[in-house]
């Protein structure tokens, strides 16, 4: 390693343990004096870097004598600060990290020097937020995120990766990588949903449920609107975040599948979250601001809920595919229109995966318009079967106005990006 390179390491090393040693000098405001604070954790990670440098001429040996000296010093300030009567060792752990983290950067793995004290410090700020997280979790929660773990971590690197059945549509790899990323973006929302649930808004439980479900969360709101027929515009304007989040969360889903669909569904998208968006503010404005409870959102993960999800996208990916050999592209629009009814999940995911096989992009388009169109339908239905008159109307008239006036700009406008 020349000295530049030397030297850019020494600052990243400096600047990541500045980065920890910060945090934990706020920890000392609070709980009186602690083994490292801002001044020893960029110490501590430029000894790293050193060790890392050193090992370039000297041999990886340096770095064993650099971890024995840190780890030495750590002990003993354990020891020490654990003879009172707390006992804790985040503090020394995080110094072992920033001292890791400085041998990276000294070896020149700069990035990962860097994301890993950023992680570090998240961890470490969060501490509150963390135990609030530990009370609110359940026992049938941790053994969901086991199942979940199992399926992306165990399942999926063993699953076949090539092309099966009828026109070679089937990737059972491909299949289930989509069962993971469904499933892992309804997790973290569900368990964000765990955070808040006891003292924030209709709105923002709306919000983040929409990340999870918004038709869970339009289940939800449609039945307690009955219960507080007082609320049902508040009711409502959740129902219309949860709409207005889920156009994000599909967004950036057809994103990571096909990426060169986003700019052209974009306006389409973008104008049904505006129009929702709206409504729900709009509603709120007029609403009577009270704390109600939080939407009643079951763990979205459920190994039988991913199966299941798994042969319906299976099931509209092989209908699709058929719909276009037999009956061009209006088949297309024939199948998004159906699965629309239920989720936009799948259908998204299918035509997302479709375009990289040959699909038109403007085709694909209009029959993410088509599927807004029938899903808008099927919301404002639920809303009449289980909610309020007043409930129904308001979700429904803003719901079908996103899908009708989505349908028309994705329809008639020129597709972008091609």
């Amino acid at each position: 390693m020349n000295p530049t390179e030397a030297i850019y390491a020494f600052l990243v090393a400096v600047l990541l343990g500045f980065l920890i040693g910060l945090e934990r000098e706020r920890k000392r405001e609070f709980s009186g004096s602690i083994f490292a604070g801002v001044r020893t954790f960029p110490l501590i990670a430029l000894f790293g870097a050193a060790c890392g440098v050193l090992s370039h001429n000297a041999g990886r040996w340096m770095m064993m004598v650099g971890l024995l000296s840190i780890s030495s010093l750590l002990l003993l300030a354990y020891w020490r600060g654990s003879a009172g009567t707390k006992v804790g060792g985040t503090t020394e752990m995080a110094a072992l990290v920033a001292f890791t983290m400085g041998i990276l950067a000294g070896l020149g793995d700069y990035v990962a020097a860097l994301a890993g004290a950023v992680l570090v410090t998240g961890i470490l700020s969060l501490r509150d937020e963390l135990r609030v997280l530990s009370g609110a979790v359940t026992r049938a929660d941790l053994f969901a995120l086991v199942q979940f773990a199992a399926v992306s971590l165990i399942i999926l690197p063993i699953i076949p990766n090539e092309n099966l059945g009828p026109w070679g549509v089937w990737n059972p790899r491909s299949i289930w990588l989509l069962v993971v990323l469904i499933s892992g973006i309804s997790f973290v929302g569900y368990i964000l949903s765990k955070l808040i649930s006891t003292d924030r808004s209709i709105g923002l439980s709306g919000f983040i449920g929409g990340i999870a479900s918004s038709t869970a969360v339009t289940l939800s709101f449609s039945e307690q609107s009955r219960k507080n027929a007082e609320l049902s515009q508040l009711f409502s304007g959740g129902v219309l975040a949860a709409t207005a989040v889920s156009m994000v969360r599909l967004l950036i889903l057809v994103g990571i599948i096909q990426p060169r669909l986003v700019l052209a569904a974009l306006p389409g998208f973008g104008l049904y979250f505006l129009i929702c968006a709206l409504g729900g503010w709009l509603f709120f404005r007029r609403a009577k601001k009270e704390q109600v409870e939080s939407a009643k959102l079951e763990n979205p993960f459920e190994l039988k809920t991913a199966l299941s999800f798994a042969l319906l996208f299976a099931f509209v990916l092989l209908m699709t595919r058929a719909a276009q050999e037999f009956l061009g592209e209006g088949g297309i629009f024939i199948a998004s229109a159906l699965s629309g009814l239920t989720q936009l999940d799948a259908i998204t995911l299918t035509l997302a995966k479709q375009v990289g096989d040959g699909l038109a992009i403007a085709v694909a388009v209009k029959g993410l318009a088509v599927a807004l169109m029938t899903n808008s339908l099927f919301k404002a239905g639920l809303t009449f079967s289980l909610g309020t008159a007043r409930f129904a109307r308001y979700v429904s008239l803003v719901v079908i106005l996103a899908g009708l006036a989505s349908l028309l700009l994705l329809w008639f406008m020129p597709v972008l990006g091609i």
